[in-house]
């Protein structure tokens, strides 16, 4: 029986990535690196050292220090927080679930992005929340979950992790927690590795109201 819920943001829970992609591609351009929005989506959730780290990998390049963070800040200024905005139904269906759950919130975004988002539509609905700028290792580390885990103080088989990322996936899967996941920026056969794959959010918000108890 679940008693926590926890739900990564971008592409769960706001309709985003290709405004973090865009942001991401353009900054890497200015940096001298060509990518598409695919190549963000594919790493999507891991925080903004990873995504540093792994493009560069992609492109056979080594980043220098001063890369992580002046690539990561060009970023955050070209992505214009007003264009995030919640999935249609998501309020409702937090609001629901609140009554019966937990709810927490593990992200790869920066504090201030998700700080942002909170703020704009999700006041008074998670008790925990976790950031990529709160730890060390972001996904698929599973150190962001476990880090969830304990905030909730709750066991590993009382919380669901809703996911829409390989990634993301596997850090909850490395965390030892049961991972549904929604089709939103990849097609589900690159959800594969999670417990249970929707292919949009109605078919989400459907089976997360038939876990609310009777």
């Amino acid at each position: 029986m679940f008693k926590a819920i926890i739900f990564d943001v971008d592409g769960v829970l706001v309709d985003s990535m290709r405004f973090h992609a865009d942001a991401w591609a353009e900054a890497f351009r200015e940096a001298g690196i060509s990518i598409k929005r695919e190549d963000i989506y594919e790493i999507e959730g891991g925080n903004n050292r990873g995504i540093v780290t792994k493009i560069f990998e992609k492109v056979g390049k080594t980043p220098e220090t001063e890369d992580f963070e002046s690539i990561s800040r060009r970023k955050q200024e070209i992505l214009d927080l007003g264009l995030l905005k919640p999935f249609e139904g998501m309020v409702g269906c937090l609001k629901e679930l609140k009554k019966s759950f937990h709810l927490a919130l593990v992200s790869g975004s920066s504090r201030l992005v998700v700080g942002t988002v909170i703020e704009n539509f999700f006041s008074d609905i998670f008790e925990v929340v976790v950031t990529g700028s709160d730890v060390e290792n972001g996904k698929p580390s599973p150190e962001p979950y476990l880090k969830g885990v304990e905030k909730l103080s709750l066991p590993e088989d009382e919380c669901l992790v809703v996911e829409n990322a390989p990634m993301g996936i596997e850090a909850a899967k490395a965390a030892g927690l049961y991972c549904v996941a929604v089709a939103s920026t990849l097609g589900p056969e690159r959800l594969q590795h999670a417990d249970l794959v929707f292919e949009n959010h109605a078919a989400l918000f459907e089976y997360l109201k038939s876990l609310v108890p009777v």
